[in-house]
């Protein structure tokens, strides 16, 4: 069983929500690799890294967007990233089988299950 998290726009929308990833027991967290040239600026996370800095100007200091999970909770930034940080401890074996292993965060490209 396992968690999704989104990035949604703080005021009404009708843009899709970002997926920003999932979290399942026993796994590190899957981020969800993401490539978005509509948006201004374009939308690029292809590393740990480029996620936290998004999500910290976007959620943090702008506030233009909201983290929210599937069953509709709004998620701090702090709490997702001690989730995540929490998750990074996980020692599953096939963390990285079906996944890309970038710098040790587990990233999936393409559709998202």
């Amino acid at each position: 069983m396992g968690t999704n998290y989104y990035a949604v726009r703080n005021r009404p929308s009708i843009e899709e929500p970002i997926h920003i990833g999932k979290s399942s027991y026993g796994w590190k967290f899957l981020f969800h690799e993401f490539h978005d040239t509509w948006h201004d600026p374009p939308i690029v996370w292809e590393k740990f890294e480029d996620v936290r800095d998004w999500l910290k100007k976007y959620t943090v200091d702008s506030k233009d967007f909201v983290i929210m999970d599937e069953y509709d909770r709004i998620v701090s930034y702090d709490e997702l990233m001690d989730l995540v940080a929490t998750k990074q401890l996980e020692d599953n074996a096939d963390d990285f089988r079906y996944n890309k292993n970038v710098n040790g965060y587990r990233f999936m490209e393409g559709e998202f299950y």
